[in-house]
């Protein structure tokens, strides 16, 4: 396809009614259009430094995610609606999701001609997040009691994406009333009819996205098609059923979801698959399928995690009074063996978002409740790794009868989840964010919607007030059920020189909070702290400086913040918002220094980068005089990262240095350190949304 094709599109879709008053999701598509050839080098940070050029030192990877989400929602509003006849489609892969048989997507926009000619990308759009439902304050007896009844998928474009060899099965969409399959080509491989058509349409409202997976289950290169099939809505209430097709469109087998329980008997109710993830083979197993379904409608609940072998036959099952919704198969906390987390709601617990954790190995039982009416019995005890419970805020109580925990993304090591706080129309989105450890390290809002939505319910009468610091401080209240050693998650408080730098430079404060700079002869030798602020032009208008009135030269040895965006001259090559360490020119050392605050293990994270052409450095990193990381910066733009943990008492120094090396001075520096809050703490959320385990602002951002 040619390229002024896809661009032609783009514009069109900028100017379309949809995206009319999406000015930020405008700006995002911009950003994305325009890198759409370089896309290997577009990562968060760049994302960041275009869409929120003066908030990047408070924007993180998941706000950027969360944008992608909502441009996502955005397009396949527009191809439902104003977009339904356009030739090209322009759609967002879904990056969180692990392929089968190949590498994770990388892409972050690609688009296709209507027919599965492909442009910039092979697959079809990833799926947008499912719309919750709103349940009254009763019993899931009774509320599983009302179907959703929607009307027949029309013919028409949906399809899912996976990675596979090239004539391997790699796509499909709906033709009437047949499933098509497609290769890699976009050509038809094989294609199933199903006289009783395809619905309701709440169930394919997203397409194929959510209801087909390709997995070689057998290990032996050959992909499999599961699919969920559910018929349209008639007199006849239907279960949807898991079929299973080899690569050549032979069927496998069948299954179907639920059992009978004596708590639903009287009003027996459908099941329906909502989510599916495959487990990778081991040396004491083979491959698994994890299945999540629940009784329709999905809110109504109970939810079962069904696991079977790769010939659909039922191994074992876990139950749950709530609904689920969303589900995925990751190595959570790296010991090489993969975890099932599952996202809902749990009705026995005031309708509270919920997220569970599951052993692969220990899938069985029924979740234990507090409230009778909603237990299940005769399954036996549960045994979940993790059993969260999140807070209701006061506007979803006012307002809506649950929240809801959805899109599960877990990514080097953390866990995000987004919980909704509105439910009519969907939105409101609470991000929060959990290390492997399951230690609370970020809360904040997807957006905006959250405080505007706040504030409109509040705009008049006695009640009239903003969101406070109390209300903020709630989220950190994530209760926790299963798999943790107090009632609530354990927080955790982080700590980032660059959020603190500009207030003690402004001030001439040096050190500034538990930061400060200085210069040494070596590793593990004494500083000297800096004692002078200046701005020179020197590498930049921007560049601010903490120098030493004795041994000065040329602006070295220093430590450096490029306050601004990104700079090159053909000497230095510095980021937007970059901290660096310049080596003295006379081989003395630059150090950054982090002081403990308090007593505990302090998790210390980031990287050394090479920020001027030319460079060589050795770098280090010194934790109460010892040197516990090595190494050299020996070209622009090389980064070298480091991760560890340190036990620290009040007062005891963690140093991040550079020294000479065979080269020039510049080195790059990024580091976050976070501890775990004590018992006897109370964590606050302040007023930038940061975690701070005493209430005490952890350092100055920019405009604040």
């Amino acid at each position: 396809m040619n390229p002024s094709e896809i661009e032609k599109q783009v514009n069109k879709v900028l100017q379309s009614r949809t995206f009319a008053s999406k000015a930020q999701l405008r700006r995002l598509l911009e950003i994305l259009h325009r890198n759409i050839e370089s896309q290997d080098n577009l990562n968060p940070s760049a994302v960041i430094q275009e869409l929120w050029p003066d908030e990047v030192r408070t924007k993180r990877s998941a706000d950027v995610a969360t944008e992608m989400n909502r441009l996502r929602r955005a397009l396949e509003d527009y191809y439902e609606s104003e977009g339904g006849s356009d030739e090209v489609v322009v759609f967002l892969p879904n990056r969180a999701a692990a392929a089968a048989n190949g590498p994770q997507e990388k892409r972050w926009i690609a688009a296709q001609t209507r027919n599965g000619r492909e442009a910039a990308e092979e697959n079809p759009p990833a799926p947008a997040k499912r719309k919750a439902n709103r349940p009254g304050r009763v019993a899931w007896l009774s509320v599983a009691a009302v179907l959703l009844v929607g009307a027949l998928v029309g013919a028409g474009y949906f399809g899912f994406r996976e990675i596979g060899r090239q004539g391997e099965p790699r796509s499909a969409r709906i033709e009437g009333t047949s499933l098509v399959i497609l290769n890699a080509e976009g050509k038809e491989k094989w294609r199933k009819s199903f006289p009783e058509g395809f619905g309701p349409e709440s169930y394919y409202e997203h397409g194929l996205a959510q209801r087909i997976w390709f997995a070689d289950l057998d290990g032996k290169g050959h992909v499999s098609v599961l699919f969920s099939y559910l018929p349209a809505a008639s007199t006849q209430q239907h279960s949807s059923t898991l079929i299973c097709y080899s690569d050549r469109g032979k069927e496998q087998w069948r299954w179907t979801p639920g059992r009978p329980l004596p708590e639903t008997a009287e009003y027996p109710m459908p099941y329906k698959t909502h989510a599916l993830g495959v487990l990778k083979a081991t040396a004491e197993r083979g491959a698994r399928i994890a299945v999540a379904s629940d009784i329709d409608p999905w809110w109504g609940g109970p939810s079962q995690v069904a696991l079977l072998d790769t010939n659909g036959k039922l191994l074992s099952d876990y139950w749950h009074s709530g609904g689920f919704g969303d589900m995925v198969v990751t190595d959570l906390d790296g010991d090489g063996k993969e975890e099932i987390i599952a996202t809902g709601v749990a009705h026995g617990y005031d309708y509270r978002a919920t997220l569970v954790v599951l052993d692969p190995d220990r899938v069985t039982g029924a979740s234990k409740e507090v409230v009778p009416e909603f237990q299940i019995h005769g399954m036996g005890d549960a045994q979940e790794k993790v059993r969260l419970l999140f807070p209701r805020s006061d506007l979803n109580r006012m307002a809506f009868d649950h929240n809801v925990a959805v899109q599960p993304v877990a990514e080097d090591g953390n866990l995000r989840v987004t919980i909704d706080e509105c439910l009519a129309p969907v939105g409101c989105p609470i991000e929060y964010e959990f290390n492997r450890n399951f230690e609370l390290i970020a809360v904040h809002p997807g957006n905006d919607e959250f405080r505007a939505a706040h504030d409109r319910l509040y705009e008049s009468g006695k009640a009239e007030h903003h969101l406070s610091e109390e209300e903020q401080s709630a989220f950190l209240k994530v209760r926790c059920l299963k798999g943790c050693a107090t009632e609530f998650v354990p927080v955790e408080e982080k700590y980032d020189p660059v959020a603190s730098f500009e207030r003690g430079w402004t001030t001439q404060k040096n050190p500034e909070g538990v930061w400060s700079y200085g210069y040494s002869r070596g590793l593990s030798e004494p500083i000297t702290l800096y004692d002078k602020t200046m701005r020179n032009g020197i590498n930049g208008q921007n560049a601010q400086f903490w120098v030493s009135s004795a041994v000065n030269e040329r602006t070295s040895p220093a430590a450096e913040f490029n306050n601004g965006p990104a700079y090159n001259d053909g000497n230095v090559d510095l980021l937007k918002d970059e901290f660096v360490l310049v080596v003295g020119i006379h081989g003395q050392y630059s150090d950054l220094i982090f002081t403990a605050p308090g007593s505990g293990e302090y998790s210390i994270a980031g990287n050394f980068r090479g920020a001027q052409y030319a460079v060589g450095t050795v770098v280090g990193v010194i934790a109460n005089g010892t040197a516990v990381f090595r190494s050299r910066v020996t070209s622009v733009e090389q980064v070298v990262p480091f991760r560890m943990t340190q036990q620290l008492q009040p007062g005891e120094k963690v140093v991040f240095a550079a020294g000479p090396g065979e080269g020039t001075q510049n080195t790059g520096v990024s580091a976050t350190i976070t501890r775990s809050c004590a018992a006897t703490d109370k964590p606050r959320s302040t007023a930038t949304w940061e975690i701070s385990c005493t209430g005490v602002t952890l350092g100055s951002r920019k405009g604040s």
